[in-house]
């Protein structure tokens, strides 16, 4: 009986650690019509290997709730910034155009209902405050 309980109190533990990183960012929700204004700090100490440094967790967690026919995700910050979103459509980074640093970046396209990891790099692996703007507006 004893076994029983170690064995199954080992793996409630082993999925709150497996789902741990994702429970740590930033949630939030967009629905048609709606839209989200937030911040936080660029970067980190992971290397994406193809869109620059980012945290070891997602800086935000965004659920759309319902498919947008149109979402505009807009980084405004200073550095050499990246932005690497992973949803249910695909995993997208966006570096800046050319030498161009403006520090800022934009996606922009189809949102599928469910939720997108959003991450904030830099790809000097500074760390820098960041603006972000999620909307369905063109």
């Amino acid at each position: 009986m004893r076994l029983r309980r170690l064995t199954l109190a080992g793996c409630v533990f082993s999925l709150i650690l497996a789902l741990a990183p994702s429970a740590w960012a930033d949630r939030q929700q967009i629905a048609p019509g709606g839209s989200l204004s937030l911040s936080g700090t660029s970067g980190g100490p992971v290397n994406s290997q193809d869109c620059g440094f980012i945290a070891q967790t997602p800086n935000h967690v965004v659920e759309i709730t319902e498919d947008l026919p149109y979402w505009r995700v807009m980084v405004t910050t200073s550095g050499s910034p990246t932005l690497l979103i992973d949803g249910p459509s695909g995993r997208y980074c966006v570096l800046p155009e050319g030498s161009a640093n403006s520090g800022i970046l934009q996606y922009s396209g189809y949102g599928t209902q469910g939720n997108y990891n959003i991450y904030v790099g830099d790809r000097q692996q500074n760390q820098n405050p960041y603006r972000l703007l999620i909307t369905d507006k063109k």
